[in-house]
Order: structure tokens, then C-alpha cells, then sequence
């Protein structure tokens, strides 16, 4: 489980892309709802430690994402390079997220992805 969640190398499928892809979603949605508010109330007057004691907790929500999408793009025949896409505020969310979330794998000849025509 550690390797699925934390580990870069390899491939996992559409469904257990879903399968990580889905819970994760709600606890980005809980963090965002309940974990922000808490953090405001606790650094008050100081943007800058809340703001980084914000992404050391979302760390693992967010190395977590990254290791699905290279999995799920070395499946599509594709560098994991492409989770960079993740970067970009919604157009980069939802490419990865059809791409990763919609499209069929690649075809495999000898080990090797083959690209679609």
C-alpha cells in the first residue's frame, strides 16, 4: 500500500486511480473546510507561518496526488513528466483528470507502451 501511495515507478489502472483518486478529492475538500479556517484562527496575524504550516499538512495529500498521476500516466504510455500539468489551476486539474481519470491505457508490445494511431 505504501508503494501505491508514495512510490513513482509502475502503473496502476483507471479503477484504482479512482479508488485513491475519489477519497482523496473529499479529504482536499474536509482539509480546505475545516484545517484553513483552524489555521487562520491559529496564526492570526502572521500570513507567512500559517501558510507553511498549511503545506507541511498537506504534503502527503499532495505527494500522494503526484505518485497516482505518474503511475496513472506511465499506464497511458506517457513521461510522468505530464503530472506537471497539476500545476496549472483548473486547465491543468482537469486534463490530468480525464486524462488519468477517462482515457484507456496504452497498448503493450514487449514491455513497451505503443502509441495509439
Amino acid at each position: 500500500m505504501a508503494g501505491l501511495l508514495f512510490g513513482f515507478d509502475g502503473r496502476i489502472g483507471r479503477s484504482l486511480y479512482w479508488l485513491v483518486q475519489i477519497p482523496l478529492v473529499v479529504i482536499v475538500l474536509m482539509y480546505g473546510e475545516h484545517v484553513d479556517p483552524l489555521l487562520a484562527r491559529w496564526f492570526p496575524y502572521s500570513v507567512f507561518e500559517g501558510l507553511t504550516f498549511a503545506l507541511v499538512l498537506a504534503a502527503p495529500l499532495i505527494w500522494v496526488q503526484c505518485a497516482i498521476a505518474i503511475k496513472r500516466y506511465h499506464d497511458r504510455g506517457k513521461s510522468g513528466f505530464w503530472s506537471l500539468l497539476l500545476l496549472l489551476p483548473v486547465v491543468g486539474w482537469a486534463w490530468v483528470l480525464i486524462e488519468c481519470g477517462l482515457l484507456p491505457p496504452a497498448k503493450v508490445d514487449e514491455g513497451r507502451p505503443v502509441r495509439q494511431p
